[in-house]
């Protein structure tokens, strides 16, 4: 992987995005200490002190049909585990809210956005962005952030050094995207297996009721009073 290292970009995603256009290859990764700009799902921003977390983008471009695109936010997903799992303690776990946040306990560690470039109607590449909580200070932070996440420092056995973090999710991009280009139907049962969200009683938007299952472009199938609906996109709660 060609790791591109900035101290501080707008977004990581644009940094990509725009690498392509001047001709970047694919496991063309950007990463920053802080970001200005960093942004999630529809439009968030991402709160980002400097040098305490990893803001992370790759390049990739698989041969897969757009609506498939949405399977690398599950692999993205998967990546956050793999990184930071090894740093745990024993006395507590991580999962996947569905679609794209890494939760210890109900606070949020991590986030996934995977955004995608058509050329006509095929895909042309997608970038994997990946924002992960090392050891931010919350103090600061608007207070719902507050509320809702934490940082990896406060689960992990040992101190954590954010540079090792960081090499074991690149690696793990390289290892899951190999194996997910072979097998997509295996990261789809690891995701599922690794999902807090099935079983559980959620609300979507208007939609509320039992989270069943996720179907394979990863959209979520809730069984409701009027029966089953299947949500594509939406903030869960």
């Amino acid at each position: 992987m060609d790791v591109i290292r900035r101290i501080s970009v707008v977004s990581t995603m644009d940094e990509c995005h725009s690498l392509f256009a001047h001709g970047a290859r694919e496991f063309t990764a950007v990463v920053a200490d802080v970001q200005t700009g960093g942004r999630g799902r529809v439009g968030r921003t991402w709160f980002s002190p400097p040098g305490s977390a990893i803001y992370a983008s790759v390049l990739l471009t698989p041969a897969i049909a757009p609506r498939r695109a949405n399977q690398l936010t599950m692999l993205g997903a998967l990546c956050v585990l793999d990184a930071i799992e090894p740093h745990l303690r024993a006395d507590v776990s991580a999962g996947i809210k569905w679609p794209n946040d890494v939760l210890v306990g109900a606070r949020k560690l991590a986030g996934v956005l995977v955004e995608s470039s058509l050329l006509g109607d095929a895909l042309e590449y997608c970038v994997l962005g990946i924002g992960i909580n090392i050891h931010v200070n919350f103090t600061d932070a608007p207070e719902d952030v507050r509320a809702r996440a934490c940082s990896l420092h406060e689960h992990a056995a040992q101190p954590v050094e954010r540079a090792a973090v960081e090499a074991r999710l690149l690696d793990a991009v390289e290892h899951r995207y190999g194996a997910f280009l072979q097998d997509a139907e295996s990261l789809l049962s690891a995701y599922r297996a690794r999902l807090l969200t099935l079983g559980a009683d959620v609300c979507v938007g208007e939609v509320a009721g039992r989270a069943l299952h996720v179907e394979d472009d990863g959209a979520l199938v809730v069984r409701t009073a009027e029966g089953e609906r299947i949500v594509r996109f939406g903030d869960l709660v």
